[in-house]
């Protein structure tokens, strides 16, 4: 025998917008999306500079010339550097400045 188990949404009291414009502090999503994006362009130099080297440790070796690193690093590093400041602005908003 299967209970399925129903919820009366009038029973539930109504939030007002105003209420929740009161709350202070929690978490700043918008805040952590902007740290993300000031730290793509410093990890697309980072990134770039990356695939330079890979392209000249390439040709040193193997004697042919690559511009796979040139090409990725930047993109890669954009990303890595994204990620890295939207993590660590969301660490800082939880778990406070250390």
């Amino acid at each position: 025998m299967h209970t399925i188990a129903t919820l009366e949404t009038s029973t539930l009291p109504a939030l007002d917008l105003v209420d929740l414009s009161t709350v202070t502090g929690g978490y700043d999503f918008g805040q952590a999306v902007q740290a993300g994006n000031s730290a793509a362009g410093p990890g697309r130099e980072a990134g770039q500079t990356l695939g330079s080297g890979f392209d000249a440790a390439y040709k040193a070796i193997r004697g042919t010339d690559s511009t796979i690193g040139s090409q990725v690093g930047g993109p890669i590093g954009a990303a890595v550097g994204w990620g890295g400041g939207f993590a660590a602005n969301t660490a800082q908003q939880l778990w406070g400045k250390k």
